[in-house]
C-alpha cells in the first residue's frame, strides 16, 4: 500500500514523539500500573503470603494461590464488556467511570483481603473477588486505549503494556 501511494509513509521517529506528547497516554501507563502491574505482584507473592501467613502446605498454598490468576479465564472480558456497556450509554465518560470503579473496588478489596489475614477463607474470598476487579480493571483500560490516539496506536498500546511491568517492578 506504502508503494502504490495508497498510504503515506509515516516517519517512525514522529509516531513516537506524537505518542509520548500525548499526556493521556502517560495517564494510562500508571493507571494499567495500578492493575497489571498488581497483577503480576500478586502472582508472585500470594502463595508464599498463603503459606507464611496460614501455615498450610506449599502445595496447598500454590493451588489456593492459582485462583488468583484463573480470574483471568473471563474477568478481563468483564471489564471490556462493562467498558464497551457505559460507553453506549454514556460515552467516553462511561469508559472511564468503569475504570475508575473496577480500580477503587480493588483497592478496597485489597485493604479488606488485609483486614482479614487471620480467616483463610475470608483471605481468599477477598483474594478471588480482588483478582476479579483486578482483571476486569485491565480490560476496562484496553477498552480506553484505542481512542488516545490513532495515529500512534501501536506506541501508546505498547508504552500502556509497558506501564504494567513498571507497576509491577514499583509494587515489588
Amino acid at each position: 500500500l506504502t508503494t502504490s501511494g495508497a498510504i503515506e509513509k509515516k516517519s517512525t521517529l514522529n509516531v513516537n514523539k506524537l505518542a509520548m506528547m500525548n499526556y493521556r497516554m502517560w495517564c494510562m501507563v500508571a493507571t494499567y500500573g495500578f492493575c497489571f502491574g498488581v497483577e503480576l505482584t500478586m502472582n508472585n507473592i500470594v502463595a508464599g503470603y498463603l503459606f507464611d501467613q496460614f501455615g498450610v502446605s506449599l502445595q496447598t498454598a500454590g493451588i489456593l494461590a492459582s485462583c488468583y490468576g484463573l480470574m483471568n479465564l473471563f474477568a478481563r472480558s468483564v471489564g471490556g464488556m462493562l467498558s464497551d456497556w457505559s460507553s453506549a450509554r454514556f460515552g467516553m465518560r462511561g469508559r472511564l467511570w468503569t475504570l475508575w470503579l473496577c480500580q477503587t473496588l480493588e483497592g478496597v478489596l485489597c485493604i479488606f483481603m488485609g483486614i482479614s489475614k487471620n480467616s483463610l477463607g475470608a483471605t481468599i474470598a477477598f483474594m478471588v473477588f480482588f483478582s476479579i476487579c483486578v482483571q476486569a480493571s485491565e480490560g476496562a483500560s484496553y477498552g480506553i486505549v484505542p481512542f488516545i490516539t490513532r495515529r500512534a496506536l501501536g506506541v501508546v498500546s505498547g508504552f500502556i503494556g509497558a506501564g504494567g511491568n513498571v507497576g509491577a517492578t514499583i509494587s515489588t
